[in-house]
């Protein structure tokens, strides 16, 4: 299977039981609800609405909500490895879910919760305040005078600030207004005690002036302030405020950094309480989902219209849990009637797809693109083996295969329960199988390692190179090129026979023959033409091009502009077709899209040159006496490392570009809504299924 049929499924019955039923199919976790009124317009002059609430789901997410948010603010979760690539939902059973929903004091762990943020944040403004202050005051600490004193003079005033050392010396000049200002260096205030040297203090106020911004206070009479305040400006003085204290400095600064240490103390002590309730993390991610999940379920059933006696619910339901649903309505709702239809050829229509095992990681890629409509086909299975042998030549080293098996199989067994990311795993894993493949092929084992200057003459890793190499890029470019363009040749004939494969499935052979067939003769012809350019073509092969490319083209202007209804239109949009400006193709498109498939060559060639070059340094560092062979490992290690990981990404990147753009781009559109079911179903939580049907 590839896409899961639907089924329209409607629900009648008594108005009593409706939220008995939401509750049942909320268990049953099958069914998408849909809007009644837009499936059933008659009825909405009788019923109404089913009248719902989600006020107690949202003041229950409210409350969890605001503990998560103070526990991820005192107290983060230490993220492991591989929480750290991706958020993983917590796996619980539902034994986990029912005691959290009936035994979890919410309401109380909420109140103690609110108590200890509030403490928290006062605590913390209370703090910012204190440092902002100290930082303020911190640098008048030392001052020698009291700045009480100073700030509160009557018939004179007082300035305080930083003056370059250069400016100094302008101060000594009889001008004005310097002959009426009085200015001294502001020297530290340990420096005015009794058991100061002169000498010291001599060397500190050269030192002060000859610094590169001086501490300096001007007096001056009232009168004068505005021409004095200009002229020190002029020279690069810059004010420093002066507080309004009630002490000296130096004791409000003391006092200021005891209540610091309060404070900290004090928040300390609450960070403690706040990281005890951390215990309760993952009963708070299960409440959480569980209430995200009735909300969803109270918005649900507001889709379905009530009246007095009965109830109308609509839905979708994959085909293959269609009994599911009929046995629990027989056993449970015996008084209610479900009526199961196919939905109509033009109805927008969930997807669901369910595919094989080997196949199902390729859903992931699918689901990035968008996933198909409907009434089409589900590309997945069509990608099982050109996406893995691009990933192949793009990495195409037989060591970092082997390091990619081994990663991407301890990733899947550790994330058995999350469906998207071991997807991802099980990717990786059969890329790397992919890897090691070509590596062999391709002749590279952590790039040249093999080699006997790194590994000795003889080494059995230089045997086994030398018995599995095919074709090494580096000796022998242009046909490993030539492959790659083949390659890109093949899959794009690829991508148009599927474009006629999906036109043959919705009946539509116009498509097919004139999309599909035409373009087929067509472009085979192309390049048998132009082999000839390159080679040396027997004439009865160019021949056969010549009249391939002539029969296709013919067949392409007569029918690519069919749907234009004058018949010169016509001709005219199938010449421009044939070229590639309108219409599903082009020639052009065809050349441009085969060589873009040289980055094959050109990314395996990346990858296979930079492990060299940490060969290279790794063997230049092995001749160090005594560390050599220490030195040689520590650095093929961190430089393979490195390279695995850019190239890994570049191989994944450019092999998903070539599906999407130059193989996706002949045949395939997505867009498609996905089938959601209604269920407990939370990017958070997800409860583990006794039996699991994929």
């Amino acid at each position: 299977m590839a896409i899961d049929r639907i089924k329209k499924v409607t629900i009648i019955g008594p108005a009593t039981s409706i939220r008995r039923l939401m509750r049942a199919i909320h268990r049953l976790g099958a069914v998408e609800v849909v809007d009644v009124s837009a499936e059933h317009q008659a009825g909405q002059g009788v019923l109404r609405r089913h009248e719902t609430s989600t006020e107690q789901a949202d003041e229950k997410l409210r409350k969890v909500n605001f503990i998560l948010g103070l526990l991820d603010a005192v107290a983060p979760e230490k993220e492991g490895f591989f929480a750290g690539l991706t958020p993983l939902p917590l796996v619980v059973e539902q034994d986990e879910v029912d005691n959290a929903v009936q035994h979890f004091d919410l309401e109380g762990r909420f109140e103690a919760a609110s108590d200890l943020d509030e403490v928290y944040r006062n605590t913390e403004r209370t703090i910012g305040d204190i440092q902002s202050q100290l930082e303020e005051l911190t640098p008048l600490a030392d001052l020698p005078f009291s700045i009480r004193d100073a700030t509160r003079t009557t018939h004179t005033r007082l300035v305080f600030g930083h003056l370059p050392g250069e400016s100094v010396e302008l101060l000594a000049s009889k001008g004005e207004p310097w002959s009426r200002v009085a200015w001294e260096v502001v020297k530290p205030a340990y420096l005015h005690r009794k058991d100061v040297s002169a000498e010291d203090v001599k060397r500190a106020e050269d030192a002060a002036v000859s610094a590169e911004q001086v501490r300096l206070v001007f007096v001056f009479l009232p009168d004068d302030e505005d021409g004095v305040r200009k002229a020190l400006a002029s020279i690069g003085f810059e004010s420093v405020p002066l507080p309004d204290l009630p002490a000296e400095v130096r004791d409000h600064v003391r006092e200021l950094k005891g209540d610091l240490a309060v404070c900290q103390e004090r928040k300390a002590n609450v960070a403690a309480k706040i990281q005890a309730m951390a215990g309760m993390r993952r009963e708070l991610v299960i409440l959480k989902a569980y209430w995200q999940s009735n909300r969803e379920r109270e918005l649900a059933a507001a889709n379905s219209l009530q009246g007095k006696w009965l109830h109308i619910l609509c839905g979708r339901i994959r085909a293959q849990d269609v009994g599911k649903l009929e046995s629990i309505m027989q056993r449970d709702f015996p008084e209610s009637m479900i009526i199961v239809d196919d939905p109509a050829p033009d109805e927008e229509v969930p997807v669901s797809l369910s595919l094989p095992w080997l196949v199902r990681p390729l859903e992931l890629l699918v689901e990035m693109f968008g996933l198909p409509h409907y009434q089409t086909f589900d590309p997945s299975p069509f990608l099982l083996v050109n996406f893995y042998v691009f990933f192949g030549i793009c990495f195409s080293d037989v060591g970092y295969g082997l390091m990619l098996v081994l990663f991407s199989a301890y990733l899947a067994s550790r994330t058995k329960e999350h469906r998207g990311v071991r997807n991802f795993a099980r990717i990786l894993l059969h890329a790397g199988c992919s890897t090691v493949v070509f590596g062999a092929l391709l002749g590279s084992w952590f790039g040249d390692l093999y080699k006997p200057e790194y590994l000795g003459e003889g080494n059995a890793l230089l045997w086994v190179q030398q018995k599995l190499l095919a074709l090494d890029p580096m000796d022998k470019p242009v046909m490993a090129l030539a492959l790659a363009l083949s390659l890109g040749m093949i899959n794009q004939f690829y991508g148009i026979v599927l474009k006629a494969y999906g036109a043959l499935r919705r009946g539509d052979w116009a498509t097919a023959v004139c999309d599909g067939l035409f373009w087929l003769v067509t472009l085979p012809g192309l390049v048998i033409m132009a082999t000839k350019l390159f080679m040396s073509t027997p004439p009865a092969v160019f021949r056969l091009g010549v009249w391939l490319f002539l029969g296709g083209a013919l067949g392409l202007i007569l029918t690519q502009g069919r749907g234009a209804k004058n018949p010169i239109a016509r001709l005219l949009l199938g010449v421009v077709s044939l070229y590639g400006i309108v219409g599903s193709y082009g020639c052009t498109a065809f050349i441009g899209d085969t060589l873009s498939y040289g980055r094959l060559l050109a990314l395996g060639l990346t990858t296979s040159i930079v492990a060299q070059t940490f060969n290279m340094i790794a063997g230049m560092a092995k001749g160090v006496p005594g560390v050599g062979i220490v030195l040689f490992i520590a650095l093929l290690i961190v430089g393979h490392v490195f390279n695995f990981m850019i190239s890994l990404l570049g191989a994944f990147v450019h092999s998903m570009r070539l599906i999407y753009v130059e193989f996706f781009g002949r045949f395939y559109e997505g867009g498609a809504r996905p089938f959601r079911p209604l269920g407990f179903d939370s990017p958070a939580c997800i409860v583990r299924k006794r039996s699991r049907a994929r």
